[in-house]
């Protein structure tokens, strides 16, 4: 009997933990759709303090959010990282996002609105019209290293002259940070290429690859005029410290 209650309370629980979020999320989002300037900021400056203080957004799905405004939400399939991005203005030649990482070191949480390059270097970093270089989170790999795990997250922009890159950033939990891996991709801190034309309309499993079985990871290789190379990769290959970069096959 006390099991079965036991059971019903968490039940009620995880309902009203539920019915909150759901709230939140319609709140946050009419406000953040709105014409108004200053409602519409203020809304979006409550939608990412609640991400940076609230744990149990880890897990919630934010199906209107992902629906009407295009959030893009990515974990690592331990669950204990996970990435937010969405895109704040829209155009063919200049895509702005916004980033929210949140992870867990044991029953800590932590969380950090911005661009994902300044929670992991610490550097500020801006676009000459001021505006954060934020990016599009597209997915987070993560893998085992002895006793370490390593966090491969994979991202994408597309700047002012409608000019796209993609790339790999390694990091990993260290004390209450997510820190990043200096020198992991063969004495680089990230794995991409060149910039190339595209309009973000090639998928990113199309441009990143990793083959789990062989312990590689592709990226797409550019010509001198900037143009895609279809076929063609840079492989890094996972030794028992980092990436090492095998040599291009012509």
């Amino acid at each position: 009997m006390k099991q079965k209650l036991l059971l019903l309370a968490l039940i009620l629980m995880a309902l009203v933990s539920c019915s909150k979020l759901q709230s939140n999320e319609k709140k946050f989002l009419k406000g953040m759709q709105s014409e108004n300037y200053e409602e519409s900021s203020k809304a979006f400056s409550e939608f990412c303090e609640w991400l940076e203080n609230d744990r149990e957004t880890m897990t919630y799905d934010f199906a209107m959010m992902r629906e009407k405004i295009g959030l893009k939400t990515v974990s690592s399939a331990d669950g204990l990282v996970r990435c937010y991005s969405w895109e704040t203005t829209g155009s063919d030649t200049l895509h702005i996002y916004a980033n929210i990482t949140q992870w867990m070191v044991n029953d800590n949480f932590a969380a950090f609105s911005g661009p994902i390059e300044q929670l992991l270097t610490g550097r500020k970093t801006r676009m000459k019209n001021n505006h954060h270089v934020a990016h599009s989170i597209d997915s987070i790999l993560d893998l085992s290293l002895g006793q370490n795990k390593v966090y491969l997250i994979v991202q994408s922009y597309i700047n002012k002259f409608g000019m796209r890159r993609a790339y790999v950033s390694a990091c990993t939990l260290s004390g209450i940070r997510l820190a990043l891996l200096p020198y992991f991709f063969d004495g680089t801190e990230i794995a991409g290429n060149n910039e190339f034309r595209d309009n973000g309309s090639i998928p990113i499993d199309k441009l990143i690859k990793w083959d789990e079985k062989a312990k590689r990871l592709y990226t797409y290789q550019t010509d001198d005029d900037n143009n895609l190379i279809p076929g063609k990769y840079t492989v890094y290959e996972l030794g028992n410290e980092r990436f090492t970069r095998l040599p291009v096959e012509e």
